[in-house]
């Protein structure tokens, strides 16, 4: 028979973790994320621009936070500062790597706080991880054949050729989607 289940927290100070915000990784899974993360960044790399979807600062902190975030019990909760101190980046570079990594479907996060005199305290974030097949495929990959003809033709309208057979207000609302046109 086991331990019985405390009533508090081990720490004073401190919050339970739900089950679902553990997550138990080994190598085998950190290595096929960041090798996964890398083939992201190369392949989403345009020529001429500084990085691709992740850029270099996003694979620094995706590796710090598979490799030095998780503790033993499975919670991958690092503070905005440690992951600064860890990686050696300002904390703002920090936020904005975390940004690009999630909107690329790496992970997402758990924001865990409480609610101190009618105001919301946030102490830190739990960050879950989501195998490569579960990622965002990029905007040319989800889009059909039908859509990349419908843009081509609304590009070769810009530049004077044959204009579009769609109505002017959809051609003008897709010229605007695609940034062909200013809004307005």
């Amino acid at each position: 028979m086991g331990m019985p289940a405390s009533p508090r927290p081990a720490r004073a100070g401190s919050v339970r973790v739900a089950a679902w915000q553990r997550q138990r990784l080994g190598d085998a899974e950190r290595r096929r994320i960041m090798e996964a993360a890398r083939r992201l960044e190369r392949r989403s790399h345009l020529p001429g621009l500084h990085g691709g979807a992740l850029r270099r600062t996003g694979i620094l902190v995706l590796w710090t936070l598979l490799y030095r975030g998780p503790s033993r019990h499975g919670v991958c909760d690092p503070s905005i500062g440690q992951l600064a101190a860890w990686s050696g980046c300002a904390r703002s570079t920090v936020q904005l790597a975390l940004q690009r990594i999630e909107a690329a479907g790496i992970m997402g996060h758990v924001r865990r706080g409480l609610v101190v005199a009618g105001r919301w305290c946030q102490w830190t974030s739990a960050y879950l991880f989501a195998s490569p097949e579960q990622w965002t495929v990029s905007d040319t990959e989800a889009r059909s054949a039908e859509v990349s003809v419908v843009k081509k033709k609304a590009q070769e309208g810009r530049r004077g050729g044959e204009r579009s057979a769609l109505p002017a207000a959809e051609y003008a609302a897709l010229a605007v989607k695609w940034g062909l046109l200013p809004a307005g």
